[in-house]
């Protein structure tokens, strides 16, 4: 993270903004012979984490965790799931069905990302 990012946070946030945000987060992990493998995280609709080891990586691990993360959004307030996905990544959500809505840029081009979105509910 970028300096410049960190004290905009700093300014932003407190610790009790940020614990009282924490609660709404949600975390999956994917355990593979007792070891935790993946990780996801949720922050109401929108996928603010996915993690897998290099060694389970194209094994179905990060497709169980975004199929799961599916499932955790509240449908009565959302109708879409939504990702900032890193250039690299965007393959990767296209096969789970995200549909590439632009780029978008964080922190003045130092963080290319790509805004994708996946439909829940059909309106």
């Amino acid at each position: 993270m970028s300096a410049t990012l960190r004290a905009r946070i700093l300014e932003t946030e407190t610790p009790q903004s940020m614990i009282e945000r924490a609660s709404l987060y949600y975390l999956a992990v994917y355990e593979w012979e007792r070891r935790i493998v993946g990780l996801a995280g949720l922050d109401l609709n929108e996928v603010r984490l996915l993690f897998v080891l290099p060694a389970r990586r194209r094994a179905g691990v990060g497709r169980a965790l975004i199929e799961h993360l599916k499932t955790m959004v509240p449908s009565t307030f959302f109708s879409d799931l939504f990702v900032y996905a890193s250039v690299q990544s965007v393959e990767f959500y296209k096969s789970c069905g995200f549909v590439e809505k632009g780029p978008f840029d964080f922190e003045n081009g130092e963080l290319p990302t790509v805004f994708m979105t996946f439909l829940i509910i059909k309106i």
